[in-house]
């Protein structure tokens, strides 16, 4: 049952990350060029509050079932999903608040949103591995 609620977890973590990186972004960009920011920021607060919690919701079903787990396999699970943590709640903790207050013509913008988008690629890739974890054991 612990296995069934972190992969959820895990997946819901996983596709929403990549809905917003593939779908809703583009799409906001593309239909509102310009404006797509007014658009967007509003939805990042849910967007990382949802990765948050998935992830805690996955390392806790870990942490409740690790007795059965080898600690190749504790390992293997908890270290992606550990890592995606931290690179969302450092993206929505620390550059979301700094990214509200700039606009696009700021220098710093382009610096923290690339930094911003290098976190969620890091975040979709660990939740990768931790979706190959939980299925390939």
């Amino acid at each position: 049952m612990l296995r069934l609620v972190f992969s959820l977890a895990v997946a819901a973590w996983f596709g929403s990350v990549f809905f917003f990186s593939f779908v809703v972004a583009p799409t906001a960009h593309r239909n509102f060029p310009g404006e797509a920011g007014r658009f967007l920021r509003p939805i990042f607060t849910r967007y990382y509050r949802v990765g948050v919690l998935c992830g805690f919701v996955a390392l806790g079903a870990v942490l409740l079932g690790r007795e059965g787990l080898s600690d190749a396999t504790l390992a293997r699970l908890v270290i992606p999903v550990a890592l995606a943590l931290v690179a969302s709640l450092f993206a929505g903790e620390v550059l979301r608040p700094r990214l509200r207050d700039k606009t696009p013509d700021d220098p710093d913008y382009a610096r923290l949103h690339q930094f911003s988008a290098m976190l969620n690629s890091a975040t979709l890739a660990a939740l990768g591995l931790a979706l190959a974890g939980a299925v390939f054991r």
